[in-house]
C-alpha cells in the first residue's frame, strides 16, 4: 500500500482515481494560502486553510454559482487563472460603472461592472434600459451576468434558459415578455459583448469557476451513454478531454503551466492602483519510495491560481499524478516554507 506523506507546513492530500481504462494513479496536491497587505507585500496565512473536498456553491446545488470548484480534481493539462469575491470601484467610492481587467503574462481579459439595473416597458418607448445604480460592490458572481431561466422556473426546459449561463439575468427566452413587469439586466458583461437591446443574447461575463455543467466544461465530459454504462463505467469515458477539469473560463486558462516569477495583474478590480501579483519562488516535488529501485523525484505543477478579492488571499495548489505501482511505498511532497523576497507584489 502506498501511504503519502508531508514533509510540508501546508495542507496535502492524496488520492487514487482511474483514468483511461481503469488506469490507477495518485493524485497528489499541495495547497498554499498567502496573503497580501496595504502595501501589496505577501506574507503567509498563518492557519492555512483546509481543503474544499465539494463543490462549495453560493445556494443551491447546480441552482447557483460556485463560490469554489472542489480541490480533489484530479488533474488539469494546464492552469486555472480565478479571481474571486466582490470587485469594486477603483476610486473606493460607490460607481454607477467601471471597467476591470485580469492581465496573466501578456493575455489581458476585460470587463465592464454596473450597478443595479433594469429593463422598463413603456407603450411609447418599447423597452428601455435604466441607468445604473450607484453601488460599492458587485460579486463576481454568474447570476450577475448575462443568462438566466425564464420567469425563474424551476426545471430547465427547451427554450426556457439561456444555455451558456442558466444561473444569470437578462434572458428573456422565445415568448413574449410580460411588459407590466421589469427585468434585472446584468451587471457584468464581456468587453466586446455589452448589454445593447432587451432580448438580444450577449455573451457571458465573469471571472469565477465554472459548474460543470456550463456548455465551455460540459463539451469536454466525454459520452455517457449505454455503451458506456455496460463497457466503461465506473471509469471516464474514452472520449473525455482533460480539459472538463479545468474550471476557469478558456481565456483564463495559461497555455502552460504557470511558475514563479510570471505574473497576475488586477486592474479595476479594487479600490487603488493596479496590483501585480507575481508568482512566488515555491517549487515544490514529489519523492518516490520505490522497493528495490532508487528514489525518484519529480517536480509538481501549479494548475490552479485564485485570487480571493474579499479576503485577499492566493491560494495556490500544486499538483501531480504518480501512476500506480504496487512497489510503490510512499510518496512524500516537499514544500519549503514560503520567505517574501522584495519585488513578489508591485503596484503600478
Amino acid at each position: 500500500m502506498t501511504t503519502v506523506v508531508s514533509n510540508s507546513l501546508y495542507p496535502v492530500q492524496g488520492v487514487e482515481h482511474r483514468f483511461y481504462h481503469g488506469n490507477r494513479y495518485h493524485c497528489v496536491s499541495a495547497k498554499v494560502t498567502l496573503q497580501w497587505d496595504d502595501e501589496g507585500r505577501l506574507h503567509s496565512v498563518a492557519k492555512q486553510p483546509d481543503w474544499v473536498r465539494n463543490d462549495l456553491w453560493r445556494a443551491r446545488e447546480n441552482r447557483s454559482g460556485l463560490l469554489v470548484a472542489s480541490e480533489l480534481i484530479p488533474f488539469k493539462p494546464t492552469t486555472d487563472v480565478l479571481v474571486v469575491g466582490s470587485v469594486r470601484p477603483p476610486d473606493g467610492r460607490p460607481a454607477r460603472s467601471w471597467a476591470g481587467a485580469l492581465i496573466v503574462g501578456t493575455r489581458e481579459k476585460r470587463l465592464r461592472f454596473h450597478g443595479p439595473r433594469r429593463w422598463r416597458h413603456g407603450l411609447m418607448s418599447g423597452w428601455t434600459l435604466s441607468e445604473p445604480e450607484p453601488c460599492e460592490q458587485v460579486s463576481l458572481s454568474y447570476e450577475n451576468a448575462y443568462g438566466g431561466v425564464v420567469e425563474d422556473k424551476e426545471e430547465y426546459a427547451d427554450g426556457e434558459f439561456h444555455p451558456a449561463n442558466p444561473l444569470g439575468c437578462g434572458y428573456v427566452g422565445r415568448h413574449r415578455p410580460d411588459t407590466s413587469r421589469t427585468y434585472r439586466a446584468p451587471q457584468i458583461e464581456a468587453w466586446d459583448s455589452p448589454v445593447v437591446a432587451f432580448g438580444r443574447d450577449a455573451a457571458v461575463g465573469g471571472l469565477g469557476p465554472l459548474p460543470g455543467f456550463f456548455p465551455e466544461r460540459l463539451k469536454y465530459a466525454g459520452t455517457y451513454d449505454s455503451a458506456w454504462e455496460a463497457d466503461v463505467k465506473p471509469d471516464i469515458p474514452l472520449d473525455m478531454d482533460m480539459r472538463y477539469w479545468q474550471t476557469a473560463p478558456e481565456d483564463q486558462r495559461s497555455d502552460d503551466y504557470l511558475r514563479a516569477g510570471d505574473t497576475i495583474s488586477l486592474v479595476g478590480l479594487r479600490p487603488g492602483n493596479p496590483l501585480t501579483l507575481e508568482l512566488p519562488p515555491f517549487d515544490p516535488a514529489l519523492v518516490c519510495d520505490i522497493a528495490g529501485r532508487p528514489r525518484e523525484s519529480r517536480r509538481m505543477n501549479l494548475d490552479t491560481v485564485s485570487v480571493d478579492l474579499d479576503r485577499r488571499h492566493l491560494v495556490l495548489r500544486y499538483h501531480r499524478i504518480v501512476a500506480f505501482d504496487a512497489a510503490l511505498e510512499s510518496i512524500r511532497v516537499h514544500c519549503a516554507p514560503y520567505k517574501p523576497l522584495s519585488g513578489e507584489v508591485r503596484h503600478g
